[in-house]
């Protein structure tokens, strides 16, 4: 079976439920052989060297730790899944840009990261993403 229109598939992962969400229907949505899906998780950069490694290593230990979790419980086999961390400082723009620069097919973000207000607003990178994406945006919630 080979996949739809949307074969490589980005993820912004922040390891919240509406990301877990997003890993799951990226998955589906790139199914087949040829689908590759990638969870990208953007970092704050950092001002000063000395403390970057200091103050990132927790984040990119929890983001690999969750994003590992959600991936060992989706049991997929069909479907190349990857995780990626990049650093920048708006994590929507980055998004795009990163999607764009690497020919994803598709943008899949949850409405709400570990940010999220209320159900009735996007967050910031969701609204942020959708905005500024040059390929389609596929936004879930969880919740």
């Amino acid at each position: 079976m080979t996949g739809g229109p949307y074969r490589r598939v980005l993820v912004g992962w922040d390891a919240s439920t509406d990301a877990i969400a997003a890993l799951d229907a990226a998955t589906a949505i790139a199914g087949g052989r040829e689908g590759h899906v990638v969870a990208l998780t953007v970092l704050p950069r950092v001002a000063h060297l000395e403390s970057a490694d200091g103050e990132q290593a927790p984040a990119r230990w929890q983001a690999q730790e969750r994003f590992e979790q959600a991936r060992q419980a989706l049991r997929v086999r069909t479907v190349r899944i990857s995780l990626h961390m990049i650093e920048a400082e708006k994590a929507g723009s980055a998004l795009c840009e990163y999607a764009a620069d690497h020919g994803f097919d598709l943008l899949v973000l949850g409405r709400h990261g570990h940010g999220g207000s209320s159900r009735h607003h996007l967050g910031q990178v969701a609204e942020a993403a959708a905005r500024g994406s040059a390929i389609p945006v596929l936004l879930l919630s969880r919740s």
